[in-house]
């Protein structure tokens, strides 16, 4: 049987056909190519109602206590939204680079090819039908190895397939979202209802049935990760907080709604008791997610009133039932049927959390990119920080640590927000002894910061 199928492989695919194919060289190629063969993929494998990005690879993707799902044809809102991401950082990696076209590896670029000339597909059904072939046929000729040819590909032609893509990506996400609660949906169950069976036990899918599962944080976190603007930010924002997401009581995000209406099959999360572990539990790596986007959104009213009641180092120790300078795992949410529990964190760790935890410490203490380049492309650091009057000491200074060198003090006699119409701004820089009358760093100072030479720099706010 293995030399049968070796003779086929070796015959429908003649770039194959050596002894030790799989065995020859390694194909290298540039970060761009990978970048689009991973859209390329993942594009094709939009579910069969145009919505979530199929979990084909058995993993359910961040929140692997839905491990169940991908045997129900589950697909995810997250991925797509991401998906989104990508096509937009490729465009905008292509348009800044000025670059007339690229090379792609050949079997790459018959399968865009191929795509494209389906893109326009308006039927959901069939566009997953025919995509999912073309899928099925680029793994089967790239299986066992690369020819390692590789075909020149205009990028004019890439932005129009890109365009393409995006509009059906669009189309993808609204179908998840509920406007009468602005939320949406991240995960998907897909019941085959209609099919013809062919031989060996296996079925023909005519017809899927699509299944929303309840609401998650993560669909809401990288809804506001792609969100347009301010406006469309404070909606989901509004929405989350009004939705089976918000503990009341803790004033905390859950990260997931109640899933008493699930199958037991969609995954362990379904077997814990509702508020403990990863059913609709305080689940901080995913809430320090969603305060993260609040704050790079620009939602910063609304970040720092949820800033006390969700941060651990505000919380009461008692409460919490273990030192509030170390993160854990979930915290027990006022779903859990033992009143006394509800507030305490439970398995202690310093991942997760801590890597969302420092990019928000980081981001309120410069502001969004610090290092910027000038029209002269000159290195420049400009801070731009994102404090609430109340976090300024008595002589309303404030200082932090940057690039683990050099200390930095805001100085805020008023004591006043460094954000909104109402904010302060910088007036003046002393970087040592030298002093700046600009909100901006300019070289060489700036590049002295970067490489840690510079001890102190203070920084006045009006």
């Amino acid at each position: 049987h293995a030399k049968r199928e070796l003779i086929r492989k070796r015959t429908q695919y003649p770039h194959l056909a050596r002894a030790d194919y799989g065995q020859g060289e390694i194909y290298r190629t540039t970060l761009i190519n990978k970048l689009i063969c991973l859209f390329v993929n993942k594009m094709a494998s939009l579910d069969a109602n145009g919505c979530g990005i199929e979990m084909e690879a058995n993993k359910p993707n961040w929140y692997d206590a839905l491990n169940g799902l991908p045997a129900l044809f589950g697909s995810s809102l997250c991925e797509t939204f991401e998906l989104k991401r990508l096509v937009l950082f490729i465009k905008d990696a292509l348009i800044d680079c000025r670059i007339e076209q690229i090379e792609i590896s050949e079997e790459l670029h018959a399968f865009i090819s191929a795509l494209n000339e389906i893109l326009d597909i308006s039927d959901d059904f069939e566009y997953w039908d025919k995509s999912s072939g073309l899928k099925e046929e680029y793994r089967q000729k790239t299986k066992m190895g690369f020819s390692g040819r590789e075909i020149p590909i205009v990028t004019d032609k890439l932005h129009t397939l890109f365009d393409k893509a995006l509009t059906k990506l669009t189309q993808a996400t609204d179908k998840a979202y509920d406007k009468k609660n602005n939320v949406y949906y991240s995960y998907f169950i897909n019941e085959v209802v209609d099919f013809d069976s062919i031989k060996d036990h296996c079925i023909w899918p005519k017809k899927f049935k699509q299944v929303r599962v309840p609401l998650f944080l993560a669909g809401q976190m990288h809804a506001l990760r792609m969100s347009s603007g301010n406006s469309e930010a404070a909606k989901i924002y509004q929405g989350t907080k009004e939705s089976g997401l918000f503990d009341k009581k803790l004033k905390m995000y859950k990260v997931t709604a109640s899933l008493k209406s699930m199958p037991e099959e969609i995954g362990r999360c379904r077997v814990f008791a509702p508020g403990w572990l990863e059913h609709e539990s305080i689940w901080l790596h995913m809430e320090y997610k969603y305060l993260l986007e609040l704050l790079k959104c620009g939602l910063y009213k609304e970040f720092f009133e949820d800033f006390k009641n969700t941060l651990v180092p505000f919380q009461k120790a008692a409460r919490y039932g273990r030192s509030i300078l170390e993160n854990s795992s979930f915290i027990v949410s006022s779903a859990f049927s033992d009143k006394s529990l509800h507030g305490n964190g439970f398995v202690a760790r310093l991942s997760g959390s801590t890597a969302e935890f420092l990019e928000i410490w980081l981001t309120m203490n410069t502001g969004n990119k610090p290092f910027i380049l000038n029209k002269n492309k000159e290195l420049n650091l400009r801070f731009n920080p994102i404090l609430p009057g109340w976090l300024f000491d008595r002589k309303g200074n404030y200082s932090f640590i940057f690039l683990g060198k050099t200390l930095v003090t805001y100085h805020n006699a008023k004591k006043l927000d460094t954000f909104g119409t109402k904010g302060t701004r910088i007036s003046k820089i002393f970087i040592d002894s030298i002093e700046i009358n600009s909100g901006i760093i300019p070289s060489p100072y700036a590049q002295n910061i970067r490489s840690r030479l510079v001890k102190n720099i203070d920084i006045y706010l009006d």
